[in-house]
């Protein structure tokens, strides 16, 4: 019985299937300030003054903005 070789094959799929060349990676130019990034300042500051009541509110009217006043049922899926 004839012995195969399979070895021959194998070394053309290998040569055929090269891996791809990354791309050199863009380099982004952000400002350091933005009026948006400011906003988000201003934000974080007035929401670290907030009491746990104060903030329970503000997100108990988040949930209900979100899921429209279904909050008792998304709070029980916890």
């Amino acid at each position: 019985m004839p012995a195969i070789d399979n070895t021959s094959k194998k070394r053309e799929i290998e040569l055929v299937m090269r891996q791809p060349q990354r791309a050199a990676q863009k380099k982004l130019d952000y400002p350091e300030e933005t009026p948006g990034s400011r906003l988000a300042a201003k934000a974080r500051k007035l929401a670290s003054k907030l009491t746990p009541e104060q903030r329970r509110e503000h997100f108990n009217g988040a949930m209900t903005m979100i899921y429209g006043g279904a909050k008792e049922a998304t709070l029980a899926r916890r």
